[in-house]
């Protein structure tokens, strides 16, 4: 079983100490090491690149805006997660060159035979670069490799600029526009929630371009989407303002079991919508709607969900992937979402990140990219 051996963190962004932590963890019983850092470390890779090249521990990870420690929200610093046992890393440079379903599926295939072959009792961890404009084929492609029961959880990396920079640790160093893909060895119980709620539509989404909506019931989507908030609010949507309205108002497609799957649009350009996430051409969305109560209720839900017990094992450690929009649109209320996930974690290391995208499977078991939701996974 790939338990946790230790959990360390750290506020400071010093190097020096990051250095230090890094030997610390070397010394240890650990046989690989999970490395999760805040953006505003301002860790280069000039820095960074050297201690993790000489580390003799296999290592994997990734730079994020903020991070989670218990019920603790860390803006600086890092946490190291030490594993007794060494996982399987599979990593898959270049994504975004892989322009086709084939070339996606002979580079997961390839890494996937270069380890050890999954099975559905291995739980899965994706760290992947948040800019890479073809998560969702990746994730549809490694869903045909995989047992359809295998469990993953996910996050994206990178930094609230969106600016292409490294962002996920490797032995080889920081690196950009790849997927790591770790196998725990052991079974792992999955949970995902988000609290959002229908305030309008449905709107037939008449013209997209993967992740880019250009329009609704066939007016420019910006258009659209302005009025409707505009209409039942005092706010002026504007392009220089967009994000900071926005976040409160995500879009939402209708899923399996009505179940809603939330996209986030981050910015407008064109008169389009630019999302976090592809929306299908011809699908109905909704504008949604939440509150401090219903994300934060959401979120113990998915804590509850992912703390129950398989058999008579306990658990070692719990993931947290929240979304970095949450986080913006909870405020100073975000850490009342941390605490009622951690009244359900006491008895198991609980940390994780503030990402861009979430990665878990739907009830169907396929791979989703889900946005504004809180994902967790325990083992």
């Amino acid at each position: 079983m790939s338990s946790v051996l230790f959990a360390w963190h750290n506020d400071s962004d010093s190097i020096s100490e990051f250095e230090l932590a890094l030997k610390l963890a070397q010394d240890s019983r650990a046989s690989s090491l999970l490395i999760l850092a805040c953006q505003d470390n301002k860790f280069t890779a000039q820095q960074v690149n050297p201690l993790l090249s000489i580390c003799s521990l296999p290592i994997f990870g990734g730079i994020y805006p903020k991070l989670i420690y218990k019920n603790k929200l860390m803006e600086k610093g890092y946490i190291i997660i030490g594993f007794q046992q060494q996982v399987e890393i599979s990593l898959i440079n270049q994504v975004s060159k892989l322009t086709t379903d084939d070339q996606l599926i002979e580079a997961i295939e390839l890494t996937l035979l270069m380890s050890a072959q999954v099975s559905k009792n291995d739980g899965l961890l994706m760290f992947y670069d948040a800019l890479i404009n073809n998560t969702e084929n990746f994730i549809d492609c490694l869903f045909e490799c995989l047992d359809y029961q295998t469990s993953i959880s996910g996050g994206g990396a990178g930094n609230l600029e969106f600016k292409k920079a490294p962002c996920l640790f490797t032995n080889q160093g920081l690196i950009d526009d790849a997927i790591q893909i770790v196998s725990l060895k052991n079974k792992m119980i999955t949970a995902a929630t988000h609290g959002w709620q229908v305030l309008k539509g449905p709107f037939l989404v008449s013209e997209v371009d993967k992740q880019t909506v250009m329009s609704l019931d066939y007016q420019p989507a910006f258009t659209v989407y302005k009025d409707e908030i505009e209409s039942i609010s005092a706010l002026k949507l504007e392009e220089n303002n967009f994000f900071k309205i926005a976040k409160n108002y995500p879009l939402g497609i209708q899923g399996i079991n009505n179940q809603l799957i939330v996209r986030d649009p981050i910015l407008t350009q064109n008169g389009y919508l630019q999302c976090v996430g592809s929306i299908p051409i011809n699908s109905m969305v909704y504008l949604l709607e939440g509150s401090a109560d219903s994300l934060i209720s959401a979120a113990k839900e998915a804590a509850l969900k992912a703390t129950m017990q398989i058999g008579n094992n306990d658990f070692t450690a719990t993931i947290v992937f929240d979304c970095i929009s949450r986080a913006l649109y909870l405020g100073n209320k975000f850490n009342l979402e941390l605490d009622s996930i951690a009244e359900h974690t006491s008895t198991q290391a609980l940390f994780g990140v503030v990402c861009f995208g979430e990665i878990t499977n739907s009830e169907s078991g396929a791979i989703k990219l889900l946005n504004k939701s809180t994902v967790m996974a325990s083992w």
